[in-house]
């Protein structure tokens, strides 16, 4: 067995699992801390300065590496414009899932737990949570300008919502109305509150999270 898998496949004949010197190790880990140092400092440069006034000369000044660099990772900035935004995106459709099919809950209260936990995670990640933001309030960037990538990532977050709010509008707990427009509605909601967010911008004349729970309940659930 150990010769087979020297040789690159298993008893059963399957592949055998690659094994990396540590030196290899290494330099991998190398790599990908490099990436996410790449990811981290354009995030914040794209939310401080928008899309179109950064560069990749700009990310590659603050975070000490030379623009080759970044095009060893990146083709375009487009690309890691992408890849900046949709790096937060799998496990909040995850939990997003996870919270929609909670059985134990009614689907008015699994509506508001879905806003709270989209509140909790853009003050986690407020860089991000403001990229969002920009790039899905009307009067944002274009429509088409948009990556396509973000656009089914964006759909798919307004879907599992309009989803609850269907379940909801059959057990009572939700108004009437088209379950997917209410579900955009309350998406465009939380991109006008995440510009208001004390803890996520610099907006003077925020509302805090309770109060704007609060006003969710009020205009989606039926008590």
């Amino acid at each position: 067995m150990a010769k087979r898998e020297a040789a690159g496949v298993t008893e059963d004949g399957t592949a055998a699992p690659e094994r990396l010197s540590p030196r290899e190790v290494r330099r991998r880990q190398r790599i990908e801390l490099s990436r996410e140092q790449m990811l981290e400092t354009a995030e914040e440069l794209f939310a401080e300065r928008g899309y179109y006034a950064t560069n990749l000369k700009d990310v590659a000044q603050r975070c000490e590496f030379s623009v080759g660099s970044i095009y060893s990772f990146f083709d375009s900035k487009e690309a890691l414009y992408l890849a900046v935004l949709m790096r937060r995106g799998p496990g909040r459709l995850a939990e997003m899932k996870r919270l929609a099919a909670a059985p134990e809950r009614a689907a008015g209260e699994r509506f508001v737990a879905l806003v709270t936990a989209e509140l909790e995670h853009r003050r986690k990640y407020p860089a991000w949570a403001q990229l969002h933001a920009q790039m899905t309030k009307v009067g944002g960037r274009d429509v088409a300008d948009v990556p396509p990538d973000y656009k089914d990532f964006h759909r798919e977050t307004v879907r599992i919502l309009a989803g609850v709010v269907a379940d909801g509008q059959a057990d009572g707990t939700i108004r009437p109305g088209d379950p997917h427009a209410l579900a955009r509605m309350c998406s465009a909601l939380i991109d006008s509150f995440t510009l208001m967010d004390p803890m996520i911008s610099d907006e003077p004349a925020g509302i805090g999270a309770e109060e704007f729970l609060t006003f969710v309940r009020e205009t989606f659930t039926v008590a």
